[in-house]
């Protein structure tokens, strides 16, 4: 009896060492084993299917090493949710790279966001509503806007003093021209045509507007993009592929840089104007632009074309670079950042000093398929980027504001939940 319970307690004191010493006998044994040891240890446990996705997560891990999910950032964290726009009667997206999603755009007016959705419809949310606890008040906007064509959506809107300006897309005969309309801001919007190019091509997904004063006359800039060989990117009797400025006074379009494939992002700040371009398969830039400045497309760039792409005169499958990469070697203008792989690279902001002494002067870049907001630091001539850093939210990222009043930042995502909001709740790590 008594050599029982010496083995027992034995037995039991053992135990409780192990237990004690878990973690330090497991580093040891798992130093000791390979990594197909480990492999086939995991699937004796957990399955071979469970074995190889946890493989999947840790090799996942490994390539994101220190990337950043919100709410945390490199410096701040920030106080962030989503607020539902279940409410919103949105029209379906008919683009042809993100079928019957929900897209929409937003802009800053006194006391109001204005949303409108790529179909169309127009809205008007009360800033303070956008507070985390408070239920969005929303009020649907009578216009009279409506596309000529079926196959129409809205690319841009943008305020200047009292009045919106609105590009978008008309096709006819897989043909569309450069739309923009202005209206007085009012209970309703009465549009108005303001520019129409008097040329066409098959594809305008660009058409970002921004105000700027060009020699002293007042205007806007807007961003249009080219059909997918990119040969009126170089036609100086082309309206695609450019930046163009169209003067409010005369509504005539000058070309004021060119060699542009899709820049969907546009920044400008007095004489400063910062674009963001999508590249083909890699190669998505953020360019500084300058008057009569040439970006290169499509001669030059730092992606390589899409597989689908079987209408080239050039064999894509061969080793050779289908695109020359050295811009300035052409006589280009170099981007000041280019993303290889593409992220889906979309709009591109200043972060204002009110936001977080943390990200003062900082810009912030939003991506579509990356699903990212990429925040930069720029050198003072806006030449180099300093610095990036990915911050992954998951969904893809159409538009960015800030609001003022309730020191936020507004996203428009396309997905189930359509509006996230951001504000620092000066915490750092």
């Amino acid at each position: 009896m008594k050599k029982i319970l010496i083995f027992f307690t034995s037995i039991f004191v053992i135990l409780v060492i192990i237990i004690l010493n878990l973690d330090t006998i497991r580093s040891t044994v798992v130093q000791r084993l390979n990594e197909q040891q480990k492999q086939s240890i995991r699937e004796i446990f957990f399955g071979k299917g469970e074995a190889q996705l946890f493989q999947k997560y840790k090799l996942y891990g490994k390539m994101n090493y220190n990337q950043n999910l919100l709410p945390e950032t490199h410096y701040i964290d920030l106080n962030f949710y989503e607020k539902d726009l279940d409410e919103f009667d949105f029209a379906l997206s008919i683009s042809k790279w993100n079928p019957g999603s929900v897209q929409f755009f937003l802009e800053n007016y006194e006391d109001d966001v204005i949303l409108a959705d790529s179909g169309g419809n127009f809205f008007y949310i009360k800033k303070d509503s956008l507070d985390q606890n408070k239920k969005i008040d929303f009020k649907k906007i009578d216009t009279n806007f409506k596309f000529d064509n079926e196959a129409g959506s809205i690319r841009d809107l943008h305020v200047y003093k009292n009045k919106i300006y609105v590009s978008y897309s008309d096709f006819s005969d897989d043909c569309t021209k450069i739309n923009i309309v202005v209206s007085e801001i009012d209970k309703t919007l009465k549009f108005e045509n303001f520019f129409k190019s008097e040329d066409c091509s098959p594809e305008f997904d660009a058409g970002r507007i921004n105000y700027f004063n060009h020699n002293g006359i007042d205007g806007i800039l807007v961003t249009t993009d080219t059909e997918l060989e990119g040969k009126r990117a170089q036609d100086i009797n082309s309206s695609f592929g450019k930046i163009l400025f169209i003067d409010f006074e005369n509504k005539k379009s000058k070309i004021f840089s060119m060699g542009h494939r899709t820049p969907q992002g546009l920044y400008v700040e007095g004489n400063s104007i910062l674009a963001a371009e999508h590249g083909p398969r890699g190669g998505d830039e953020i360019n500084n632009i300058k008057f009569n400045g040439n970006y290169g497309w499509p001669i030059v760039s730092y992606g390589e074309p899409y597989y689908f792409e079987e209408f080239y005169d050039k064999d894509i499958s061969s080793k050779k670079f289908f695109y020359k990469k050295n811009h300035s070697s052409e006589n280009f203008i170099e981007p000041i950042y280019a993303f290889v792989p593409s992220i889906g690279i979309n709009q591109i902001i200043k972060v204002p000093i009110d936001f977080s002494e943390f990200w003062s002067n900082n810009y912030l870049i939003t991506s579509l398929n990356g699903r990212s907001i990429y925040r930069a630091i720029l050198s003072d001539d806006n030449n180099k980027v300093i610095s990036m850093e990915k911050i992954f939210i998951g969904k893809r990222i159409r538009d960015i504001v800030y609001n003022s009043n309730n020191n936020i930042f507004i996203l428009s995502l396309e997905g189930k939940k359509n509006q996230r909001a951001l504000m620092p709740d000066q915490k750092l790590e």
